[in-house]
């Protein structure tokens, strides 16, 4: 094969890769959690709604959104929210799309509630001033199964009848088959399940899932966001299979990294952190 079709058949893959890109956009919807991230990041107007509508507040004013927010431990699980958001009065808003039941699960949203807590209070800070949390799962199927809209779950004291424990964690499952379209929570889970902007009904989530399905912009954004998801997901492959190496112990580090696509630095810290 000449340089020029080897240049051709490379150009030929980048366009195919880039149409399966442009099909994939266009299945999208809210309650995939990818999309959703990148329409809600920095999208006040569209998590204030979404939160009054949850909530049930007329009075929320978002005042920061954050994508991706990542929550780092150097030993132990670390984790990312699906979108990160702040009220005016300091509560904090995690925003979870869950479209499996398994990573619906109660424990997790304990983690998502405890790692978040974590980050709060500056060394020498009362407890007491510590803010509200909001962990807010939205989840394809009815996790409980009893057909209600929302699920709320907040600690109680069992011997003073079931009195608030008031400690301001709070943890939020949406009902992602909820579509009783007479009621805000019906339409807003409804708008999570469409691909076409057009059959939205709040106007605030149709333009912006227009913007990213429909302009040049909007869809250049989504596939520039698709191919960094495609090159992270293999660096972390690379990252596994050099853990793995590093346990087995016969090749050496500039091996590994050779092997794995990796730095010899980035190795040698994934050793290092293996051994601390």
């Amino acid at each position: 094969m000449t340089k020029k079709e080897v240049n051709q058949t490379v150009l030929k893959n980048e366009l195919t890769e880039h149409e399966k890109d442009l099909q994939r956009i266009a299945n999208f919807r809210l309650m995939d959690d990818d999309f959703m991230s990148e329409v809600f990041d920095d999208n006040i107007p569209a998590v204030e709604l979404l939160l009054s509508i949850i909530l049930e507040r007329s009075d929320l004013k978002v005042i920061s959104v954050q994508a991706q927010a990542e929550y780092k431990s150097a030993t132990m699980r670390s984790i990312k929210l699906d979108v990160k958001a702040e009220d005016i009065s300091g509560k904090i808003y995690d925003i979870e799309i869950q479209r499996s039941d398994h990573g619906s699960g109660v424990k997790r949203a304990r983690v998502h509630s405890s790692m978040i807590d974590r980050t709060l209070l500056e060394k020498g800070q009362d407890f007491d001033e510590i803010t509200d949390t909001y962990v807010i799962f939205i989840t394809e199927n009815d996790k409980f199964k009893l057909g209600a809209p929302i699920y709320h779950i907040e600690r109680t004291i069992r011997e003073l009848e079931n009195e608030s424990f008031g400690d301001g964690s709070h943890i939020i499952y949406v009902n992602g088959e909820y579509r009783n379209t007479q009621t805000p929570i019906g339409k807003l889970m409804h708008d999570f399940n469409c691909k076409n902007a057009d059959d939205m009904l709040y106007p605030q989530l149709s333009q912006s899932v227009r913007y990213y399905k429909e302009s040049q912009g909007g869809k250049d954004n989504m596939c520039r966001e698709l191919e960094r998801m495609r090159e992270e997901t293999a660096k972390n492959n690379s990252i596994k299979i050099a853990l793995g190496l590093i346990s087995n112990g016969t090749l050496t580090y500039e091996q590994i990294a050779e092997i794995c696509n990796l730095t010899l630095e980035e190795v040698t810290d994934l050793a290092n952190c293996k051994t601390a």
